[in-house]
């Protein structure tokens, strides 16, 4: 498959089979905390970067042949999704292909654009982000494209609360001595107090990040920052979602997957449903075949593509 990856493992969403519907990194952000990497094409514009009509085909190939069902189908991957003008398009053709629920994973950046609203309407969940509300920062951690500004995110995030009756799981990523501050934590409440998400996802930079001084929290600052923003906040930077059935991966399942993200052996482990040490021995081959590289980041060996 050449738009489809896994099913892999989601902190958020189970065993998720992902959908990339741009080319890697076409995005209107360049942020510095990004597990993808550097963005290559900051862009605005919307239109097919990748064709529907190839997308679905791949959509109908992997769920007329019998493959696992996947916990939630994540329209995600090397970019930002709500960028592909066949996006509505593409969930409906989904909604008719599988009763997995589909989620569709954006920075937020376009949902001021009311045909982006009106697309996303046919999702079961949105996951948006919104790492500030400070216009200041918002250049520094996200990067963003010329002429986008914060307060274009918070008024898209406002009109979706409006007019969608799914939900709506907001992720804040939180870096230290930039947006982990008592007053940053106070304007970002006041902010969601007024987006109404259904949950609020505290993350932080557990994967390679782009920038050196994207710092992760602790797990006991992550907590703290939750208790403070109230019940609707929950830590979601660690841990995987429990076991899955095992599924025979094949090594180009295993670069596909890796190609999007850096991983674990532990997050690769959640897909096969085979022990950790298994999965280690399968990186080591591919490592010594020189297809996947290996790297440190914050204690932690991450797999990626060469």
């Amino acid at each position: 498959m050449k738009y489809l990856f896994g099913p892999v493992p989601s902190r958020r969403l189970g065993l998720s089979l992902g959908v990339d519907l741009v080319l890697p990194k076409t995005c209107p952000f360049d942020c510095i905390y990004c597990e993808v990497g550097r963005t290559t094409v900051k862009t605005m514009e919307r239109r097919e970067y990748i064709p529907a009509a190839a997308i679905v085909a791949e959509l109908e190939t992997y769920f007329s042949r019998g493959a696992p069902r996947p916990d939630y189908v994540t329209l995600a991957g090397s970019g930002e999704p709500t960028l592909n003008r066949g996006l509505g398009r593409i969930i409906a053709r989904l909604k008719n292909l599988t009763d997995s629920p589909v989620a569709v994973l954006t920075n937020g950046a376009l949902l001021h654009y009311p045909e982006v609203r009106r697309e996303l309407a046919q999702a079961d969940v949105i996951l948006p982000s919104l790492d500030t509300v400070t216009p200041e920062l918002f250049q520094i951690i996200n990067r963003p494209a010329p002429g986008l500004r914060v307060d274009h995110l918070m008024a898209g995030l406002r009109a979706l609360r409006e007019e969608y009756g799914g939900q709506i799981w907001l992720e804040v990523l939180l870096l230290r001595r930039l947006n982990d501050t008592p007053e940053e934590l106070a304007k970002l409440k006041a902010t969601l107090e007024l987006v109404r998400p259904d949950r609020i996802h505290l993350n932080t930079a557990v994967r390679p990040v782009v920038e050196d001084f994207a710092l992760p929290l602790t797990a006991a600052e992550l907590a703290e920052a939750a208790s403070f923003l109230g019940h609707k906040a929950e830590v979601v930077a660690s841990g995987g979602s429990g076991r899955h059935p095992q599924f025979d991966l094949s090594d180009g399942d295993f670069l596909a997957s890796l190609a999007r993200r850096p991983q674990t052996a532990g997050d690769l482990a959640e897909v096969m449903g085979l022990p950790v040490a298994a999965v280690v021995k399968r990186l080591d081959r591919l490592v010594a075949s020189g297809r996947v590289a290996r790297m440190r980041h914050q204690h932690d060996t991450f797999y990626q593509t060469n």
